[in-house]
């Protein structure tokens, strides 16, 4: 039992006739150029003719020259003379010097003061300025508050001086009339001091006795100014009434002319 070969496919059954075609115009094409080259190969005989003779060429007659032209000559025309006229004479200096206008001299023109250069203002930092501005302001409040001190210190003292003046006038006019009362003692003698302290009321008036606190060393003599202090009572009142004191301390030495 044979078995049948299988069919080649479409695509290589295409190839084959393809190639067979190909073959069949190659073989064509081989025969043809043969058969051209053969015919191409036959000799050709060929008879060289010797050449016809040239044709004579007559020569051309030379037109004649022109004769050249013989220019005249130009006489050169003589060259006009010129007449040379002398110069005019020189005008006289004085009637040189009358015609002539006077020049007025042109007016000197004042030089211009130069420009004093503005003065640069110099830069400040605003920072800087209100610094300085606080400082100076300090140091204007302090020296306005120790002039302030200083002329309280000087009311003060003055107030003070006037009030000592006042209260040694005050004192001074009382020691003088107790001392008007004194009787001195007889045999008393040296420069003893006594020291009394009183009350007083705002008209002079005592208040209770005199008190001694340094003695004369003669108890005689105290004896007798706390008499005398009492002899005075209503004591002189101050002239001003602020000076008054309520109590009082009194200084004697009633042995002094």
């Amino acid at each position: 039992m044979r078995v049948a070969p299988p069919a080649p496919p479409p695509g290589k059954r295409a190839a084959m006739v393809l190639a067979v075609a190909v073959h069949l115009l190659l073989a064509i094409f081989l025969l043809y150029g043969i058969h051209w080259q053969t015919r191409a190969s036959s000799a050709v005989e060929v008879e060289l003719v010797p050449g016809l003779p040239a044709p004579q060429v007559r020569p051309q007659p030379v037109p004649p020259q022109p004769e050249p032209k013989v220019e005249p000559k130009v006489e050169a025309k003589p060259e006009p003379k010129v007449e040379v006229k002398p110069p005019p004479p020189p005008p006289k200096p004085e009637i040189l010097q009358k015609e002539r206008p006077v020049k007025k001299p042109k007016p000197v023109e004042k030089p211009k003061p130069a420009e004093k250069p503005k003065p640069v203002k110099p830069h400040i930092d605003p920072f800087q300025k209100q610094l300085e501005q606080d400082l100076k302001a300090t140091d204007q409040r302090k020296a306005s508050e120790a002039a302030a001190r200083e002329l309280a210190q000087i009311k003060s003292a003055q107030a003070a001086a006037a009030l000592s003046q006042a209260q040694q006038a005050w004192q001074d006019k009382i020691a003088a009339k107790i001392k008007g009362n004194i009787v001195r003692p007889v045999g008393a003698s040296g420069d003893p001091e006594a020291v009394f302290d009183v009350t007083l009321l705002p008209d002079g008036s005592l208040v209770g006795e005199p008190r001694l606190k340094k003695s004369t060393g003669i108890p005689a003599l105290d004896a007798a100014i706390e008499r005398a202090i009492k002899k005075s009572d209503p004591l002189p009142k101050p002239d001003d009434p602020s000076v008054f004191e309520r109590t009082l301390r009194l200084t004697f030495r009633p042995l002094e002319d």
